[in-house]
């Protein structure tokens, strides 16, 4: 008995050809993609291996930053865009004298961080007008330099109501 073979009929090669083409063209779109991600992907962080290698460095910072037992109260009127921070020592007693900076941003993008610096209003408060700042959450990074030394940062984040 003879099998007949018509001439549109699909083959086992054909099979092989279209199954080869898939995974070729897959393999494609995936080195395409692979290539852009790196090479346009700039890191988390600018200079990693310097700031991993001085990290002994920020913990003895941490340390001597918790030694001196410093408090902070931070207040933002969300009506005014009006930000307090106030500074104390392990006493409660107001620090005066420093120079203060902060930068405020979203945790998830850096389109609307900004940097500023705090003005001393007296008693170890510092403020700054943040104008524009829209409701939600927002992450305060707050350094305090004395004599070109920072001497205190905190990272916390604050809420802005509606």
């Amino acid at each position: 008995m003879s099998v007949a073979v018509s001439k549109g009929s699909l083959r086992g090669w054909h099979v092989f050809a279209m199954l080869a083409g898939f995974f070729l063209t897959v393999a494609a779109v995936d080195a395409v993609l692979i290539t852009k991600a790196v090479f346009t992907f700039s890191g988390d962080t600018a200079d990693a291996y310097r700031k991993g290698v001085a990290y002994n460095r920020t913990l003895q910072e941490e340390a001597d930053q918790n030694r001196l037992g410093w408090h902070e109260s931070r207040t933002l009127d969300s009506k005014t865009g009006r930000l307090a921070i106030a500074l104390t020592d392990e006493n409660r007693q107001p620090i005066d004298g420093l120079l203060v900076k902060a930068e405020i941003g979203r945790a998830t993008t850096d389109i609307f961080d900004r940097r500023f610096d705090l003005v001393p209003t007296g008693n170890g408060t510092y403020a700054a007008d943040i104008p524009g700042l829209s409701e939600g959450t927002w992450t305060l990074s707050v350094t305090a330099a004395e004599k070109d030394k920072v001497v205190y940062r905190s990272r916390e984040r604050i809420w802005k109501q509606p």
